[in-house]
C-alpha cells in the first residue's frame, strides 16, 4: 500500500529544506520525494516539520531506570566510576533481569524523544527479549573492558562471538566497544578493530573523556592508578607514560568506522590525526554529562573547523538528567551559539547514521531509507521554522504505519 503525506517543511540531510513537499512510503521504505503538493488523498502534515529520525550515537541503557544521576555534579570522574560499579554490584544476581528491564525501558524513553536509532553500549549478560521494539534501531556495541592478562582471551572470544551473533530482532545490528585506555589494552583495541574490518562494524572507545584519564596515560600516576591499585588491576607494563589520545586514535583509525567517544580533551595532536582519519572516524559529543562534571569547554568548535565530523549522544541517566536527545541539542546550541543552527541537525541524523554504519537505513530522507522520522509541529506560516524546531519538543513516527488525526491531534 502506497501512503503519502503532504509535508510543510521537509529537512531531508541531502540539500535545502523543501517547502511543501510530498513522500511517498511503501514496504517501510520512502519511495520517491515530490516538491509540491498535489496529491489529494495525502496525509495533511503541512503543520509540520520532517526530518530524519534522531540518531542518539551514545548510551548505556542499563542505567535507564535511574531517577537522578549517580554521585552529585562536578565530582571526579574516578569517584563516579566507584559509584558505578556500585550500582552494578547492588543488583547481586538479579542484574541480567534489572538490565533488560532498565534497556526496555530506556527504548521507550528514546522513542518519546522523538530518537528512531540508538547507539548502545551493551554489557554482559544480554538479553535478546530487551531490545524487541522494532520502532527503535539498536546498534549494540558490546563493551569490551578487563587488564588482566588472564581474561584476554576470554575478552577477545566474546567479541567475536558478538560480532556475528544471530539476532532474532531485525532492529538489532552488532558493534563493539573497548570500553576505555584505563580498562581495555592495546590488544582488545587492536582486535576489535581487526574484528570491525572483518565484519564491517562500527566501534567505538571513551577517549580524552577527563583530565585524570590524560594523567594516567601522560605519567601513569593520579587517582585512575589508585583505583586501578585498589582492584588489583594496576600493572606498570600497561600504563608506562609518555602516551596521549593520539596513540589510541591511531590504533582506531583503521576501523571500518571508529567513533571516539567524549572527546573532552583533545588537543591539537589529536584533532591533527583525526583529521587524517576524518572519513572513517568520528567524535561523539555528550553534552549534558560534560556539564555534569564540570569539564573544561568542549572542542567542538575546532573539531567542526577541520571537517571532523562530530555526532551527539545523550550517554546514561547515570550522568544525564534524561535521554532526550533534543535537550543535548538544544545545550549545544547555548553553550556553543556560533555554530550554525543548520550545523546542528546532521549531528543527530546524517552523520551519527554514517558513524553507526547506518548510512544506508537511516540518517536522510531519501528514496530507499526507512519510513521513520521525526516531525515537530511548527504551525501555519512560521517565520522561522528552524528555530521553532530547536525550541520545540520531537515527535518520532512510522510514515508505514500511516498516521491517524488521532496521532496529530496528541502530538
Amino acid at each position: 500500500m502506497m501512503r503519502r503525506y503532504r509535508i510543510g517543511w521537509l529537512f531531508t540531510m541531502c540539500g535545502a529544506p523543501i517547502e511543501d513537499a510530498t513522500v511517498m512510503v511503501q514496504d517501510g521504505q520512502i519511495v520517491s520525494i515530490e516538491e509540491t503538493g498535489i496529491w489529494k488523498d495525502a496525509v495533511d502534515l503541512s503543520q509540520w516539520a520532517v526530518m530524519p529520525a534522531l540518531i542518539n550515537a551514545h548510551t548505556h541503557l542499563e542505567f535507564s531506570n535511574l531517577k537522578h544521576p549517580l554521585g552529585t555534579q562536578g565530582m571526579t570522574f574516578p569517584q563516579w566510576i566507584t559509584e558505578v560499579i556500585r550500582y552494578r554490584q547492588g543488583f547481586g544476581e538479579n542484574l541480567a533481569i534489572e538490565k533488560a528491564q532498565a534497556v526496555r525501558h530506556g527504548l521507550k524513553q528514546c522513542a518519546e524523544h522523538g530518537v528512531g536509532v540508538v547507539g548502545e553500549i551493551a554489557t554482559l549478560p544480554l538479553m535478546e527479549v530487551a531490545y524487541d521494539r522494532p520502532d527503535v534501531q539498536v546498534v549494540s556495541m558490546l563493551e569490551i573492558l578487563g587488564l588482566d592478562p588472564d581474561r584476554e582471551a576470554q575478552l577477545i572470544g566474546q567479541a567475536r562471538e558478538h560480532a556475528v551473533y544471530p539476532w532474532s530482532h531485525d532492529n538489532v545490528a552488532p558493534g563493539l566497544s573497548p570500553h576505555s585506555p584505563y580498562s581495555a589494552g592495546m590488544k582488545l583495541v587492536d582486535q576489535c578493530v581487526e574484528l570491525s574490518r572483518k565484519h564491517q562494524l562500527p566501534v567505538a572507545m571513551h577517549l580524552a573523556e577527563s583530565l585524570e584519564e590524560l594523567e594516567l596515560l601522560e605519567k601513569g600516576t593520579g587517582p585512575f592508578r589508585l583505583m586501578l591499585e585498589n582492584m588489583g588491576l594496576f600493572q606498570e607494563a600497561d600504563f608506562p607514560g609518555g602516551m596521549r589520545p593520539a596513540d589510541y586514535i591511531q590504533r582506531l583509525a583503521p576501523a571500518y568506522r571508529a567513533m571516539v567517544v567524549h572527546g573532552n580533551y583533545l588537543a591539537e595532536p589529536d584533532i591533527a590525526l583525526l583529521k587524517q582519519h576524518k572519513q572513517t572516524m568520528s567524535v561523539c559529543y555528550c553534552p549534558r554529562t560534560h556539564a555534569y562534571f564540570h569539564h573544561d569547554r568542549h572542542p567542538i568548535e575546532a573539531l567542526l573547523a577541520d571537517g571532523i565530523r562530530v555526532v551527539l549522544g545523550t550517554d546514561s541517566r547515570a550522568s544525564s538528567p534524561d535521554l532526550s536527545l533534543w535537550g543535548e541539542v538544544q545545550h549545544v546550541r547555548e553553550t556553543f551559539p556560533n555554530i550554525p543552527a543548520e550545523q546542528l541537525l546532521p549531528m543527530v541524523t546524517r552523520d551519527a547514521a554514517f558513524a553507526l554504519g547506518l548510512e544506508d537505513s537511516f540518517g536522510t530522507v531519501d528514496p530507499g531509507r526507512k519510513a521513520t522520522v521525526t516531525a515537530f509541529h511548527v504551525g501555519q506560516d512560521c517565520p522561522d521554522v528552524l528555530s521553532a524546531m530547536l525550541g520545540g519538543q520531537p515527535r518520532l513516527w512510522n510514515l508505514e504505519a500511516g498516521l491517524t488525526q488521532l496521532d496529530l491531534a496528541t502530538a
